[in-house]
């Protein structure tokens, strides 16, 4: 039932746990610990950081679809839920299991979506007006960057330092 002008997105955000499956392969948890040069957030950062948005988005999808009205949608300060929710200290393969459901139960209920329910409107705090589409594309392009932000880190951890 998805929306021909919505399908391309939703293929790329059914996507989302290939890709960054695909970046983690074959890491041990020593070098997710590591935080490249020059940069605050490790790969098992990363990895929590792409679990708590996913849930964040997947609860803002849902507040949107069944709203009456427009519901606000809130913001979060990335940086203090890295360190007050720990992530340097939990499981990575936590973090992806709960990308991997957050993902694939919002994907089940886009795929009962109709072009309506793709177009509902909530009014995020930073960004205004936001669709479901807008949600989903947003996780499309989120997913993006940190996957090639963990390809890059790895790059730069494999490299031999001088």
């Amino acid at each position: 039932m998805v929306p021909s002008d919505a399908r391309e997105l939703f293929q790329a955000f059914t996507g989302g746990p290939t890709a960054l499956r695909e970046a983690i392969s074959g890491l041990n948890a020593g070098t997710m610990n590591q935080r490249p040069p020059g940069n605050d957030w490790s790969i098992r950062d990363v990895m929590h950081h792409l679990a708590d948005h996913e849930l964040v988005r997947a609860v803002q999808v849902r507040l949107v679809v069944v709203a009456a009205e427009p519901p606000p949608l809130f913001g979060y300060d990335e940086g203090a839920w890295q360190r007050k929710l720990q992530y340097l200290w939990r499981s990575p393969e936590a973090a992806l299991s709960l990308f991997d459901q957050a993902r694939y139960t919002t994907a089940e209920l886009l795929s009962h979506c109709d072009k309506a329910a793709w177009a509902r409107t909530g009014l995020h705090a930073e960004r205004g007006p936001q669709s479901v589409h807008d949600l989903v594309a947003g996780l499309v392009r989120h997913t993006a960057e940190h996957v090639a932000q963990v390809t890059e880190a790895r790059a730069a951890l494999s490299r031999p330092r001088a």
